[in-house]
């Protein structure tokens, strides 16, 4: 797909995103904060899931990342997993998923 073409469909078609319940999808969140798509996505056309060094780079070191979610009980990014990739939880273009309630029974909502 060639740029013109891709900048058409991004910025002035302005797809919506977001899920079937209404809620917003991070495609839609970053683009309501002027994040355009090619902050994530390195590529063009852009490719599969954006990786977690790039989702590092605008939103720190994965301990600053735990630190922001620090009041969330327990802390998703303080768990006995390690530092997880990103993208096992936050999805871009779709529905993000809690991954810890494959073993555990914890109420937070995944952005």
């Amino acid at each position: 797909m060639n740029t013109l073409l891709f900048l058409f469909l991004t910025v002035l078609l302005k797809p919506d995103v977001s899920g079937e319940d209404g809620k917003k999808f991070l495609a839609d969140r970053h683009q309501t904060k002027g994040i355009a798509c090619s902050a994530c996505h390195k590529e063009d056309p852009p490719k599969a899931a954006v990786s977690t060094p790039v989702c590092l780079g605008c939103h720190g070191s994965y301990a600053r990342v735990a630190e922001k979610t620090l009041k969330t009980e327990p802390n998703p990014h303080a768990s006995h997993m390690g530092n997880l990739s990103c993208e096992n939880c936050h999805h871009a273009h779709k529905a993000s998923e809690n991954q810890c309630l494959s073993c555990h029974q914890f109420n937070f909502e995944t952005p």
